[in-house]
């Protein structure tokens, strides 16, 4: 029954993927044809299903579908670089916001470790703040929560202790960036590499943008967009894409030009992660979330030790392995 299951998953996946990145008019003959190249990338490259429609694989030649992380290759980063045990410091918000606590520049509280004076004195502090799950990711389960003197703080705290939540004061974020959309907060995904000297390197950037449709986080895997930004000068310089590959070179809500834009503060955005990247030096491959507050800080939203790579990928079709494998040489000869 579950495999029965997990193969209907599979058939619907596909036929949204074939809707979603491939022309309608297709006949019956070329969709074989893809479905057959499908299996075939799956076997031959590692390549996922979301993969081999993302990065358009029915469109190119073996020597270019090599040069692109796909599942198989993003694993063997993870598994690799990225010792198992301490992985678990970046899956897990409360310790990571301990361990980090220096590097984000704002109040938490995690309520099942907390008391309820501890929770009545933020909420006096912060009376509208952000909710999360202590376990999670692609942005899944955050809201935001206001209170006032008619709130039932203590059904509160006891629901978030029960749901296993996070709070965090809001961020106030830098204005150029909110000019791309107010109502999210719009943050940088910096992706690093720990070499085998202790050096880090600085793989991909991208600056992530909601897409005013209301939603108050950015995440890319909920309708948000995305654009690469050149990590020696934080200048975007392709334009924004969603997840169905819209290309965007003007925000669609503001207007607002997106290829061009310099990133605000990127020497201390550098700084920052870089500092970051040699706490726990036994995981190597992190994608730092960062946001920039409306006085020029960097703040640190979460690391991700299994980073999803299609968001460096996407913008500009261009494979990010080879980048990779420079650094995995060095470290495999250190080793």
């Amino acid at each position: 029954m579950q495999l029965l299951k997990y193969l209907i998953d599979r058939i619907y996946k596909i036929k949204s993927m074939l809707n979603d990145y491939v022309q309608d008019d297709i006949n019956i003959f070329q969709r074989f044809i893809i479905l057959l190249d499908l299996a075939l990338s799956i076997v031959i490259y590692g390549s996922g299903i979301t993969d081999y429609f993302q990065y358009q694989f029915y469109k190119r030649r073996h020597m270019d579908r090599k040069n692109f992380i796909v599942h198989r290759k993003r694993m063997w980063l993870v598994h690799n670089l990225n010792n198992k045990h301490d992985r678990k410091i970046f899956d897990c918000k409360t310790v990571f916001n301990k361990l980090f606590n220096d590097y984000l520049g704002r109040q938490w509280l995690d309520p099942s470790e907390s008391s309820f004076e501890d929770f009545c004195d933020f909420t006096d502090k912060h009376n509208q703040f952000l909710i999360k799950p202590v376990q999670g990711s692609h942005g899944m389960g955050i809201r935001i929560e206001s209170v006032d003197q008619g709130s039932d703080l203590e059904a509160l705290f006891e629901a978030l202790q029960s749901e296993k939540m996070l709070i965090e004061e809001l961020i106030a974020q830098n204005s150029e960036l909110a000019e791309f959309n107010p109502s999210s907060v719009n943050t940088l995904r910096v992706v690093t590499l720990l070499n085998g000297n202790g050096k880090v390197n600085i793989m991909t950037a991208n600056l992530r943008m909601g897409n005013g449709e209301g939603r108050f986080a950015d995440n890319f895997h909920h309708n948000g967009i995305a654009a690469l930004v050149d990590v020696d000068t934080g200048l975007i310089v392709t334009p924004g894409v969603d997840k169905k590959l819209q290309k965007y070179f003007f925000h669609p809500a503001s207007g607002k030009q997106i290829i061009g834009f310099r990133v605000p503060c990127w020497a201390e955005v550098i700084k920052k992660v870089t500092n970051a990247a040699q706490i726990v030096p036994t995981v190597r491959y992190i994608g730092w979330d960062v946001a920039i507050g409306e006085d020029g800080k960097v703040l640190l939203i979460e690391g991700n030790a299994a980073a999803d790579p299609d968001i460096s990928q996407m913008p500009d079709q261009v494979g990010k392995w080879p980048l990779y494998q420079k650094v995995i040489k060095g470290i495999k000869s250190y080793s």
